[in-house]
């Protein structure tokens, strides 16, 4: 039957029907295209920039003080998170860290997002670099494709419904006019549908029957979405939980970790902090192996755990922290780190059936808001003076030798930029042959006034630094260069353990040596106070350096503990006595015993012997009577710049 305009009241019902449930299902659709996708984006999201904003502190305070490894551990402890595909540490435009998995460049733009968080200045609104993060959106993309398959089958389903829906009101609905109206004027937002009907007939049944079954998919649809938000919500808890776990829990012992040593400091007053360091530690690795290490390490974290002490942190490796809260009196203090040191070292620690007994240093601080950096101060100042316990005094002024510290790592990078680290030389006197037989290259840092730095005032700081390396790389370069056509002269070059231990810094060495075909001429100083004999790889550098041609020379011999054995096994050329020995030796008996008992030891051995310090015509006629070959010091010439070597005093006119 056609109506006025040519068309079945059936074929209108059918196209209102089909246009009424396309446009909820198309709404439905184009909701979770808007909300759906957006929810699950900024979850994402906020986990990357929680990420940036927990590392952003940490690593402004290690690129201001430009502890470069420090940033490195840090920005590798980023990466530790599956979801984090590239970090990149970005100053003033310039990429100065980069770390990334291996993708290519248009995998990580398909596949992450992007976060930059600013790093300020400690204590400070200046921004000094900006830390950007390439997180993965695969979690993302899957969670949305999951949804959007579910809402195309579910689509898919609907549409298979209402085509059935209209192919039985095609065939059966009768065209009543109340129906049609019903149907007509039904409003998508309005709610259930009623229809006010007293007939029986099968068509309209049917219709009622397709409109809620259709009801019942719609809320079957929302009540999925819901479940769907309740789980996402639960996994990014549960996510979050195992992040904040991670960031503050230490992986091996289980104890919280230094991160959360900071926060738990920031927020008490009065407490006694203290830093346990266990001595020696390296020498249980050593002897039992990593294994046997981490197995003490457990223990001794079950140890401190029992103590009468209010929270216990692993905070490095060989590294505890106890807190002991309220207001502690130096004595007070004292006594109870007495017994805490006390009551480790009285327990057994074992692994498997090997008895290990431990010995500790403690640092702490009873000041008021304590820090770790009081803490550890006190640490270092016990290992200096050799005490079990030292406790944090104000009068060490920890904020002014820290921007000292700040200070002379800027003069250092400085110095390294615009060629101010230079070799100074000082002459090595051949007592016999009266005469230069050669030079010791010293190191010193010339600032932008032109003032002439000594050593002592930043070469033990540059030894923490990753400035280290550079400085002693550029000595040996233009300590080889310079000397290579002087060939009645040798040149020194002082070697430390750093140096020996740093595979670049060694293989640069050789590479110097052979380049300029000079290995005869150089003699390498080792620092005997730097327990030299603990460090296998001292041995090995010795045995290479002697293999090219070069000589081996002990320096600060005779003082505290030297080991005789161990100059022996090295096969040194020279001893350089220490110059504690040589100051006052014209006038001092003992000095002038152990001196004679060196000298005689060395010349039994073939070893030649160095004299430091010989400041005056006294000292000199002394340690020429004694025996010894080489004298060094202000009375035969004080240090000078390299280039003045040339132009210094003939062999006839020094002494």
């Amino acid at each position: 039957m056609k109506s006025e305009k040519g068309y079945s009241l059936s074929t209108k019902i059918i196209f209102y029907v089909l246009f009424v449930a396309l446009s909820v299902l198309a709404s439905m659709f184009l909701v979770f295209e808007q909300i759906g996708k957006k929810t699950l984006y900024d979850v994402e999201r906020e986990k990357a920039e929680l990420v940036a904003k927990m590392f952003a502190p940490q690593i402004g305070i290690n690129l201001y003080l430009g502890f470069d490894d420090k940033v490195d551990e840090a920005v590798k402890q980023i990466m530790t998170e599956k979801d984090i595909l590239a970090v990149y540490l970005i100053r003033d435009g310039e990429i100065i860290k980069k770390l990334k998995r291996h993708r290519t460049d248009i995998e990580f733009q398909n596949e992450t997002f992007q976060i930059e968080t600013p790093i300020f200045e400690p204590g400070g609104h200046k921004r000094i670099a900006v830390l950007q993060l390439h997180y993965s959106s695969h979690h993302y993309r899957e969670m949305v494709e999951k949804m959007t398959r579910l809402l195309l089958l579910f689509f898919s389903i609907a549409t298979l419904l209402f085509i059935a829906l209209a192919y039985q009101i095609r065939k059966r609905l009768i065209p009543l006019k109340k129906v049609a109206v019903a149907l007509s004027e039904y409003d998508v937002n309005g709610g259930e549908l009623k229809l006010d009907c007293e007939s029986d007939d099968q068509e309209i049944k049917l219709i009622i029957n397709a409109v809620e079954k259709m009801q019942e998919n719609v809320g079957a649809y929302a009540e999925l979405q819901e479940n769907m938000k309740q789980i996402l919500s639960q996994k990014v808890h549960e996510k979050t939980a195992q992040l904040w776990q991670q960031l503050y829990t230490d992986q091996l012992t289980g104890l919280p970790n230094r991160r959360a040593l900071m926060d738990d400091l920031s927020k008490k007053s009065d407490a006694l902090l203290a830093i346990v360091n266990i001595d020696d530690f390296t020498e249980i690795n050593d002897l039992y192996g990593h294994r046997a290490g981490d197995i003490i390490l457990k223990n001794f974290a079950d140890a401190l755990d029992i103590l009468e002490v209010d929270r216990t942190y692993r905070i490095s490796g060989d590294e505890f922290a106890l807190i002991k809260n309220g207001e502690f009196h130096l004595d007070e203090a004292k006594t109870f780190l007495e017994f805490v040191r006390s009551k480790i070292e009285r327990t057994h620690f074992y692994y498997e059936e090997n008895r290990v007994d431990i010995r500790v240093t403690i640092g702490a601080t009873i000041e008021e808001a304590s820090t770790i950096e009081e803490a550890d101060m006190a640490l270092k100042e016990a290992r200096k003076q050799r005490k079990p316990i030292m406790i944090f005094s104000p009068v060490w002024n920890l904020e002014s030798k820290y921007r000292e510290n700040i200070y002379w790592i800027r003069q250092i990078k400085s110095a390294l930029a615009r060629d101010g680290i230079v070799p100074y030389c000082q002459p090595l006197y051949d007592i016999e042959a009266k005469r230069i037989k050669g030079y010791e290259i010293l190191v010193r840092l010339i600032k932008e006034d032109g003032e002439v730095v000594s050593p002592h005032k930043f070469l033990p700081l540059a030894q923490k630094s990753h400035q280290y390396q550079f400085m002693t790389m550029r000595l040996v370069e233009r300590s080889c260069a310079f000397f290579k056509d002087k060939t009645e002269l040798t040149f020194s070059i002082n070697i430390s353990v750093e140096d020996i231990l740093n595979t670049e810094t060694v293989a640069y060495i050789k590479e110097q040596i052979l380049h300029y075909n000079i290995a005869h001429r150089v003699v390498f100083e080792l620092l005997e106070s730097e327990n030299i004999e603990k460090f296998p790889e001292v041995e090995s550098f010795v045995n290479e350096m002697k293999g090219l041609g070069c000589q081996i020379a002990i320096d600060d011999f005779g003082t505290g503990y030297s080991n005789f054995s161990y100059l022996i096994k090295l096969k040194a050329d020279y001893i350089k006595i220490d110059g504690s020995l040589i100051r006052n030796i014209h006038n001092d008996k003992n000095a002038q015993v152990i001196v004679e008992s060196i000298v005689d030891f060395a010349k039994k051995l073939g070893i030649r012997t160095v004299a430091e310090f010989v400041s005056s015509e006294m000292i000199f006629e002394k340690v020429s009577e004694l025996g010894i070959d080489v004298a060094q010091g202000y009375y035969i010439m004080e240090p000078v710049p390299m280039e003045e070597v040339e132009s210094g005093p003939k062999k006839e006119d020094v002494v």
